[in-house]
């Protein structure tokens, strides 16, 4: 199961205070990718309040804003009005050199639909078939699927969800976030499912630890810039330290 194959702590390279630093990096990668006419799709994904919103503005901090747009739907209100189920996410694909953050994804989606059970398990393995295939056309086709998963544990869930009740707060979480703090086990049990059948070589997942928010973000900016360098044969820190050096200016 690779939710409950989670790690209870991150190993983290880096420190809090290290974050302009890489963002920096990512600002980098983000310049070499559209100069490689090579696409990026990120899929933030996770528990309610986990902390995917704030996440989305560290990555996006330092960003071109001409290069990247979000994709954030309502879960629980997304309709497909007679199109296939992925319409509503092929619609805003990415250009070659672009990059594209899913805020709740088409997982997500399908998680609260199986939840709910608003479809049959046989529709639910034939929308995993036809995501499964969308993802490999696409990475095939340079545009890289990039897929994290914040994991909470029952408890922090639950004091996260109390405590934006008690600051009054509770406008923030849709229907979708709600059901999960009534229904943590059975929604564990639905992502674990859909996380381990998606989990390919073409697009795995990163499934870690969010109970430290500042963490947590840190893994992720981590993660993402080890696999962009690889993609992009690209070393972001030697040439930051030489922008550092005064080799040229940032835009």
């Amino acid at each position: 199961m690779i939710l409950e194959s989670c790690p209870k702590k991150l190993e983290l390279s880096f420190a809090p205070t290290d974050i302009a630093s890489l963002q920096e990096r990512f600002f980098l990668l983000q310049k070499e990718s559209f100069e490689q006419k090579i696409g990026h799709i990120f899929l933030i994904e996770g528990w309610a309040s986990s902390g995917k919103g704030k996440l989305l503005q560290v990555l996006t901090e330092r960003l071109d804003p001409r290069k990247f747009k979000v994709h954030s739907p309502y879960v629980h209100l997304s309709e497909d009005r007679g199109y296939p189920f992925l319409w509503n996410f092929w619609k805003v694909l990415p250009r070659f050199g672009e990059v594209l953050f899913y805020l709740n994804s088409y997982y997500s989606r399908l998680s609260f639909l199986k939840s709910q059970k608003e479809i049959s398990e046989f529709e639910v393995n034939q929308r995993l078939l036809s995501i499964l295939n969308t993802e490999r056309i696409l990475s095939k086709d340079k545009i890289y699927i990039h897929k994290f998963f914040m994991h909470l544990s029952k408890k922090e869930q639950k004091r996260r969800l109390e405590d934006s009740k008690d600051k009054k707060k509770l406008w923030e979480l849709s229907p979708f976030d709600k059901d999960q703090g009534k229904h943590y086990n059975r929604y564990f049990e639905i992502f674990d499912s859909i996380l381990e059948i998606s989990n390919t070589e073409d697009s795995p997942w990163v499934v870690l630890p969010a109970d430290k928010k500042e963490e947590a973000r840190i893994f992720i900016l981590e993660s993402i810039i080890k696999r962009m360098e690889s993609i992009l044969s690209f070393n972001s820190n030697e040439v930051l330290n030489g922008l550092n050096k005064g080799a040229e200016l940032i835009p």
